[in-house]
């Protein structure tokens, strides 16, 4: 169990809830607040925000929307810490709509949002909390305890906004790393007087709506809060650049412009006009250029590079992706290069925007023996650059199969392999370097260059996988029977040693075994564009396995790009499902038709 889930769990069935019925007390929410409350700095999760930051972040946490219900989140923080009793009853955390979670925690299958009082109070959802408490914190969480822990983290989260613990105003006087302090109600410590009363004003003046009293209020605590003694503030630079990165949302922007490269992108294929060209190419640079600029932003905030979860993954994902087409466009005048690339680029943006947990879109604070090495920098950018390159592979690499299927034997099937094969051996070369850093990198933070760790182990099968691709396209010469047999041999002795280790042979390791050796055969053995083309989808399912799967299904490992298992799991397989029945049908028919082809008589034959 993740060892910040487990400290929350741990919080949930230490706490004893006040679920007492609150008054239905019509609320008001200010449309209208300060600059300067947004600007005030605080304390959250280990690193310093302006207060706009950590209302988002919260607001996201409970609510799982950035955005909820249309209103400022910081107008929402204020509300709940100003006025907790009128929020103890609203409808405001989202519980997952999954019915075996339902109809196991005994929650009724609607509505898909609950109060704080309904679920705190909930006997069943207390016991379970209990029960994941009091687990061992090495046992890996199933689907419905994952679940189960999301919802207590936003219980904690908004118990400890009604009880005024989350805006952490008060500096450490001493100490730089040192946590912060919330603002109390009531204080006896004369240097705090002055905040606590312009504290009790703002909320005077925000319950009723007073924008003169608010600004005034806000000018006075500002003022109190910079008198106090800190061993550290944030520069007001940096908060500046938080909330230039808040109102852009330059990530969201960056996928529509992408979007809309890639429509364009596709009529140039038509058009075939050196000016609309130069036009997509400008647009395709604009949305890359857009990204660039939030991923520095985002650098220069979190202080390290942005990669230390799934969501900033996937940005330096999109981001290889528009500096591989830019670069590549120099080399080779394709047509199609600025169509993948956004394609690939806007997908990776999407999935990250839209699809991953709204929360999971905030600069969190990683452990800092990953922060003390310079490796962190330039193995995360080079390894995310030989994905991208090797998902425009992939993507590539279903064109050319259903090319292939139309037309057998074509100069657009020529075409399209031979940029298939650029990026197949410019993204192994990527992936390799990657590797090698990655080892500097584990040689710097854990002592050592290599431990068999299961994102370790599956790159490496995916390496191999592409060096077979290229060594097998590299070679024109038919090796003597002996060899080939003695190939054989050393293979099948490797596999019976595996057996050993996996004994006892289930079911499914005995499909998964099969499965393996039919792949290293097909590997070993087949050659040819559609060959190469199927291998190419194949191995980056292994990178899928690489980039997803050690997280989302093994959930083990020790590198950062977040940790999870249950709906990604399914989804993959339902996908990958998909894929080897797309891949199968195109290579049947790629076969089919090219044996009929083969057979029809020559002009000489016929004559």
């Amino acid at each position: 169990m993740h060892p910040k889930r487990h400290a929350i769990l741990l919080s949930l069935s230490a706490l004893v809830f006040s679920c007492s019925e609150a008054s239905a007390t019509e609320t008001t929410i200010p449309r209208m607040l300060p600059r300067e409350l947004r600007t005030l700095t605080v304390q959250y999760g280990g690193r310093w925000m302006p207060l706009d930051t950590l209302a988002r972040q919260i607001v996201a946490t409970v609510t799982g929307e950035l955005r909820f219900r249309d209103e400022d989140s910081l107008a929402l923080l204020c509300a709940w810490t100003f006025d907790p009793l009128a929020w103890r009853n609203e409808p405001l955390i989202l519980v997952s709509q999954d019915d075996r979670l339902r109809l196991d925690l005994q929650l009724p299958l609607q509505p898909k949002r609950f109060s704080y009082n309904a679920l705190a109070g909930h006997p069943r959802l207390r016991a379970v909390f209990h029960d994941l408490a009091n687990r061992n914190p090495n046992t890996p969480l199933t689907q419905l305890d994952e679940q189960v822990s999301r919802i207590g983290e936003k219980l904690v989260t908004l118990q400890n906004v009604f009880n005024n613990n989350v805006i952490m105003a008060i500096p450490d006087p001493i100490d730089q790393a040192g946590k912060w302090n919330a603002i109390p109600w009531d204080t006896r410590e004369a240097r705090l007087s002055p905040v606590s009363s312009a504290w009790h004003q703002l909320r005077s003046a925000f319950r009723g709506d007073d924008q003169p009293g608010m600004q005034t209020a806000v000018d006075s605590l500002a003022a109190a809060l910079a008198d106090l003694p800190a061993a550290h503030r944030p520069s007001a630079r940096l908060l500046d650049s938080e909330l230039r990165f808040n109102r852009l949302h330059p990530f969201r922007l960056a996928w529509q412009l992408m979007i809309a490269t890639a429509i364009l992108a596709s009529a140039g294929l038509y058009v075939r006009s050196n000016l609309f060209d130069a036009f997509v190419i400008v647009c395709m640079a604009s949305g890359f250029g857009i990204l660039t600029y939030g991923l520095s932003l985002r650098w220069e905030i979190a202080g390290r590079v942005p990669a230390s979860n799934m969501y900033e993954s996937l940005l330096f994902l999109s981001w290889g992706t528009g500096a591989f087409a830019l670069v590549s466009m120099l080399i080779r005048k394709e047509r199609t290069l600025p169509l993948t690339a956004t394609l690939i680029g806007a997908i990776a943006l999407i999935i990250a925007d839209c699809v991953l947990p709204a929360s999971d879109q905030f600069i969190h604070s990683i452990p800092p023996v990953l922060l003390d090495t310079v490796w962190m920098s330039i193995h995360v950018p080079i390894i995310m650059a030989s994905y991208s390159v090797l998902a425009l592979a992939m993507l590539i690499a279903h064109v050319q199969l259903i090319t292939m299927a139309i037309t057998p034997s074509s100069e657009a099937s020529e075409r399209i392999d031979s940029m298939h094969y650029w990026y197949v051996l410019t993204g192994s070369f990527l992936l390799l370097v990657g590797i090698i850093t990655g080892s500097a990198w584990a040689s710097s933070s854990w002592g050592r260059y290599w431990g068999w760790d299961p994102k370790e182990v599956w790159s490496l099968i995916a390496l191999c996988a592409y060096l077979t691709i290229l060594h097998k396209r590299a070679i024109s010469i038919r090796l003597p029977t002996w060899s080939t047999s003695l190939a054989a041999a050393i293979t099948f002795a490797v596999f019976a040693c595996i057996l050993m280790m996996f004994s006892p042979i289930t079911e499914s390791k005995a499909i998964g075994l099969a499965a393996s050796l039919a792949a290293l055969v097909f590997f070993l053995t087949a050659h040819g564009k559609c060959a190469d083309a199927v291998k190419s989808i194949t191995a980056f399912w292994m990178i899928i396995m690489t980039y997803l799967g050690v997280n989302y299904v093994l959930s083990s490992g020790l590198h950062s790009y977040g940790f999870g298992n249950g709906a990604v799991a399914a989804r993959m397989m339902t996908v990958g499902q998909m894929d080897l029945a797309f891949v199968i049908v195109c290579s049947l028919v790629y076969l089919a038709r090219r044996r009929s082809t083969s057979s029809l008589p020559t002009p000489a034959q016929s004559g």
